[in-house]
């Protein structure tokens, strides 16, 4: 596989003149970290070594088997000269080593194939991140483990009885490739994942169906080809949902999740339930042509193929038969029609008694055209520019971004006057003034007297999708992500500048603010001259100061801005995270009589388990970390066994976690080989509650698991006597188990069938010498209710999604406080040579007629996404930023420079993945609040709107002096 990186740090390990078998190729590679058995002949280009160019031409003897990359059994042909950038996928019928294997193994054989990039044309498979997750953990992988503990590689794997030479040992084998990884043994808390389990990715129901909404790496995860088949065959599951990586427009290769919705009408049958179809947005209109006739049994040359977009005709495809779906600008839910001819040879349309069909199906639209945005809705709208946007699949981030632009007085007038068209720009970067006129075409629709109630943002959708790869597709995506693109990509399409000169940025070395200030904007100015940047650029001060004492130096630089990103915590508060254990301890005292109880501490997300344990145990007398596992419940079963070593940034806050105390020292990765050589004498127990009632047809698990430790040895009596005990205590908080149970043996993944229950009399062994952990279910009277511990369902705890209240220029004064930068974004500091962890300020020098301010409900880790649900207060009218600006940039200016009244609010609702986007926009015409719920509009109170606290995501504040006289007259 081709690298593009010389070979120089293998150039050592080569020896020459062993000639065995001559396999030449010519590539250019670094650190491949194959294991090579014999090295042979290399020739090189200048001093004979491997310096040069790095391009080597080697024949050597290479055992292939043993890289992870590679199939088992190393069946791999070298071309006479390797320059794709990846082989041919491997047919399903590869040959994949069988089960069981180690999870180090497992580790090697797959982690290879995660990192690959994305290649057009090949298959991919999503596969639950939660399955993932638990993989990883199971084999150990680096990304489950905490950065601060030492990590060690892994020994390698010898196979078919290969000996590696020690000239080649940890130097050559992890050459350039040796990613940090720990030592992986047998502990308590290591588990195997059972079958992979895709149906959470699918609508309720459906087995091909993807649910709408989802995330990468937060819902699913993609899988090349040849990871899912090893994975599959050796777990088993499912269902299997394949997908093709495409090249978008915009050039970037990503994998189409959802592809296009089709419903295919016949012009005999029109008010008939349509034909569903799903095609990729790549394919050829003549193919899906081709196979809408043959789902509906016509002859293709005897039917017309029209773009039937809102049930009304809108364009002749016959016209673009070799175009794609997406060039037609085909939306998420599409309706198309098969016009068929007449015996006579005429078309139906084509009569001037019938000019166009429309279905039974409730129309959307009064009038249409095809490329442009004249598809209005019925009725009449509420106020001129109070018009719907009609979701076109998942475009309610988009709707709602467009509607709080829209209503911003300055920009909305700058296209609907034209004067856009005097700067445009055709050599902006990729957009070419496209995005300008784009806009500009929907803002003209969505203030046209005659538009209606609504209008189909169809053309703007097709142009920006075009331009920015996250935004072609129909997946749910960041609100203020596209803000933020469209106000740049239209500065950069009405900017004056068409050839933008080098400008060096210069730090103000002890002149004046206003000196360097002005600089900074002059410079600026030199590469960025629109209206669109005099509208929303504003300027802040960075002051940067190295924590050194004896150096002393101090960085102040003037940096432009589009909009501001506040945090809802301070920078203390944002390292730490609130967790929420429940403790079970292994016995009962005086002082706690319940050995159940809640604790809840605060860690950074840098921290790992270990950490966790021993803050908990703080917290409970007498618990002992030593003796205590951590897991995740969830849907009243074990998810997921955390390691010690297992980084807390890998663990959501809301997680149910669940903390149980034994009566030995358990294993972990991290204890002494004594401890672990103990604990190989245990095996450990899980027991779900399990119970059968009149309401539930067969038997449904019920509150928190238990977990324990018994001999491996075990016997049937022993382990009865065991289960009960722990129950007595844990469920019933002292009191005797009732006399009719039953304690069953099963497998992990199917605790709902029934089996065989031990004999509580029985001196016969249970049989769990080969089981890492074992499962067995208590089953509780099915004629008695349950215990009402039982009847608490452990769920996740949200408790800490709800603060208390804080004042949005709380928030700015956080933004403005000096702050000491983290580890992972250290300053470099050019007076000591060295990154530092420095002392940073932000605060407002120039602030522009509109301010645009993200409050950052969103937080994201290497694992996790998460939706921070505080409530923040903002004000309507009379937002006062003088506190937050540098005392220099106060001098002769006035308050109303300073003071903002909200226009625009961007609200999202609802949590990861599944939410959704409206906005609340206060109109210029008349000073009213409107919300726009995609094609829905209505009026609201300021209350309203001053009361969505948690909802509020992105707001949109015009400077006093660029009031509109219809906002009325000035509050205070």
């Amino acid at each position: 596989r081709k690298q593009q990186q010389p070979l120089a740090d293998l150039s050592n390990h080569w020896p020459r003149g062993q000639l065995l078998e001559k396999a030449s190729f010519t590539t250019s590679f670094q650190g491949i970290g194959v294991y090579l058995r014999k090295m042979v002949s290399v020739m090189t280009a200048g001093d004979g070594g491997c310096g040069g160019n790095g391009n080597v031409t080697a024949t050597y003897d290479m055992d292939i088997s043993d890289h992870p990359s590679v199939p088992s059994g190393g069946n791999m042909q070298c071309p006479a000269s390797v320059e794709s950038t990846r082989p041919d996928p491997l047919p399903p019928q590869m040959e994949i080593p069988d089960m069981p294997m180690t999870s180090l193994e497992e580790y090697r054989l797959v982690d290879p194939l995660l990192v690959q990039p994305l290649v057009a044309g090949s298959s991919y498979y999503l596969t639950s991140r939660r399955w993932i997750v638990e993989w990883k953990q199971w084999v150990g992988h680096p990304e489950m483990q905490s950065p601060k503990i030492p990590q060690l590689p892994d020994p390698p794997l010898p196979q078919d009885g290969f000996t590696m030479d020690s000239t080649l040992s940890t130097n050559s084998i992890d050459a350039g490739v040796n990613r940090p990884k720990r030592n992986r043994t047998h502990s308590w808390s290591k588990d195997r994942p059972g079958p992979i389990d895709n149906a959470v990715l699918l609508e309720e129901g459906s087995t091909t169906t993807l649910r709408k909404g989802m995330v990468e790496n937060v819902d699913y995860c993609i899988l090349p080809e040849e990871a899912w088949f090893k994975l599959h065959a050796w777990y088993g599951g499912g269902p299997e949902i394949k997908r093709r990586a495409i090249t978008a427009p915009c050039g970037a290769v990503q994998v189409e999740l959802y592809g296009v919705n089709l419903s295919v009408y016949k012009s005999s049958d029109l008010n008939g339930t349509p034909v569903t179809m799903n095609e990729s947005k790549c394919s050829l209109v003549k193919d899906v042509k081709a196979s809408a006739c043959e789902a509906l049994g016509l002859q293709p040359d005897r039917v017309r193929f029209w773009d039937y977009f809102e049930c009304k005709l809108s364009a002749n495809l016959e016209e673009q038969l070799d175009h794609s779906l997406e060039d037609c600008k085909f939306t998420a839910d599409h309706p198309i029609l098969l016009e068929e001819q007449n015996a006579d040879g005429t078309w139906p349309n084509d009569a001037p008694a019938n000019p166009t069909y429309s279905c039974a199906v409730p129309a959307t639209s009064s009038s249409s055209t095809y490329n442009g945005y004249s598809l209005y809705g019925n009725g009449s709208a509420l106020q001129s520019g109070v018009v719907g946007l009609q979701n076109l699949g998942n475009t309610c981030f988009m709707n709602s971004a467009l509607q709080c632009l829209s209503n911003i007085p300055m920009l909305r007038d700058f296209f609907l006057s034209d004067r856009y068209t005097k700067t445009l720009n055709r050599s902006a970067y990729k957009t070419n003034g496209k995005l300008a006129e784009s806009f500009a075409g929907l803002i003209k629709e969505m203030w046209s007297a005659k538009s209606g109630s609504k209008v189909t943002p169809r053309d703007f959708k097709w142009q920006i999708g075009q331009f920015a790869e996250q935004f072609s597709g129909y997946g749910q995506q960041d609100s203020m992500e596209l803000i933020e693109y469209v106000v740049d990509g239209l500065k950069e399409d009405t900017n004056r500048v068409t050839q933008k000169p080098y400008v060096e940025a210069k730090e103000a070395d002890g002149r004046p603010d206003t000196v360097v200030a002005k600089e900074a904007f002059e410079y600026y100015r030199r590469r960025n001259d629109s209206e669109i940047d005099d509208m929303f650029v504003g300027l802040y001060k960075s002051v940067v100061k190295c924590p050194d004492d004896a150096c002393g130096r101090v960085s102040v630089t003037f940096d432009p801005f589009l909009s501001t990103k506040v945090p809802l915590s301070s920078s203390e508060e944002q390292q730490l995270t609130l967790y929420h254990v429940t403790v079970v301890c292994s016995h009962s005292t005086p002082a706690r009589p319940d050995p159940q109880l809640k604790v809840s501490v605060s860690l950074r997300k840098d921290q790992n388990v270990a950490d966790l344990i021993a803050a908990v145990a703080k917290e409970v007398d007498g618990l002992s970390a030593k003796h205590c596992v951590l897991v995740e419940v969830y849907a009243q079963k074990i998810f997921k066994y955390f390691e010690e070593s297992n980084c807390l940034d890998a663990i959501r806050a809301d997680e149910f976690l669940l903390l149980c105390e034994f009566e030995e020292q358990v294993s972990h990765d991290t204890e002494s080989e004594e401890v672990r050589a103990a604990n190989e004498e245990n095996r450990g127990v899980v027991v779900y509650h399990r119970h059968k009632s009149a309401s539930y047809y067969g038997r449904r698990l019920h509150g928190i698991p238990m977990l324990l430790t018994v001999p491996k040895q075990v016997t049937q009596r022993e382990l009865c006597t065991r289960v009960l005990k722990k129950a007595s205590e844990s469920v019933l908080q002292g009191a005797p188990m009732p006399a009719n149970w039953a304690l069953c043996h099963v497998k992990k993944y199917s605790e709902t069938i029934d089996a065989e229950p031990l004999d509580p009399e029985s001196d016969e062994p249970v049989g769990l010498e080969d089981l890492p952990h074992a499962y067995f279910c208590l089953d509780w009277d099915p004629d008695e209710p349950l215990p009402a511990r039982l009847l608490e369902t452990p769920s996740r705890d949200y408790s800490n999604g709800v603060e208390s209240e804080v004042e949005l220029t709380e928030l700015f004064k956080m933004f403005v406080k000096e702050e000491t930068l983290a580890a992972d974004n250290m300053w470099y500091c050019n007076k000591c040579r060295d990154h530092k962890e420095a002392f940073k300020q932000l605060q407002f020098h120039h602030l522009p007629p509109v301010l645009v301010v993200q409050l950052k409900r969103f937080q994201f880790t290497r694992w996790s996404r998460e939706r921070l649900n505080r409530p923040v207060h903002f004000p309507l009218e009379g937002l006062d930023m003088t506190p937050f600006c540098v005392p220099s940039a106060l001098e002769g200016t006035v308050l109303s420079t300073r003071t903002y009244d909200l226009v625009g609010v961007c609200k999202h609702i609802g949590g990861l993945g599944g939410g959704h986007y409206i906005a609340y926009c206060r109109s210029s015409v008349d000073g009213e609040w409107y919300e726009f719920d995609d094609s829905h509009t209505r009026k609201m109170t300021p209350q309203e709107v001053e009361n969505d606290k948690v909802g509020a995501y992105v707001l949109f504040y015009l400077r006093r002096d660029s009031r509109p006289k219809s906002f009325g007259t000035l509050s205070g």
